[in-house]
C-alpha cells in the first residue's frame, strides 16, 4: 500500500499590527471585545445580587433564631400537654368563626 506523501508545512512568522489596526485586519477583535465587556457587566451584577441575597438570607437567619429563642423562653413555663392545648386553642379560635344561632337567648 502507498502512502500519501507528506506536505512540508510552511510556518508564517507572527504578523505584528498595531493597535489602531487591529480592527481592520481583524474585525472579531472588537466583537471579542464587546461581547466580553457584556460578561463582565454581567458577573458584576450577579456578584451584586448575590451580596444583597446573601445580606438577606442573614437577616432571616437572625430573625428565626430570635424567634426560636423567644418560643423556648414561653414554652419552659409550660408542660407539653399544656403547650398542645394552647396551640390547639389558638388554631381553633383563629380558625373557626363564632356562629352564634340562638340569636341571644
Amino acid at each position: 500500500m502507498l502512502s500519501k506523501p507528506r506536505k512540508k508545512s510552511r510556518l508564517d512568522p507572527p504578523m505584528v499590527v498595531s493597535a489602531e489596526r487591529a480592527a481592520d485586519v481583524f474585525p472579531t477583535v472588537r466583537y471579542f471585545q464587546i461581547h466580553f465587556e457584556f460578561l463582565q457587566e454581567q458577573i458584576q451584577l450577579i456578584l451584586r445580587n448575590q451580596e444583597s441575597l446573601q445580606q438577606q438570607m442573614q437577616q432571616l437567619e437572625s430573625q428565626l433564631s430570635r424567634s426560636a429563642q423567644g418560643m423556648r423562653l414561653n414554652s419552659k413555663a409550660l408542660s407539653p400537654i399544656e403547650r398542645l392545648t394552647a396551640n390547639r386553642n389558638a388554631t381553633q379560635d383563629t380558625d373557626t368563626p363564632n356562629l352564634n344561632l340562638t340569636g341571644g337567648r
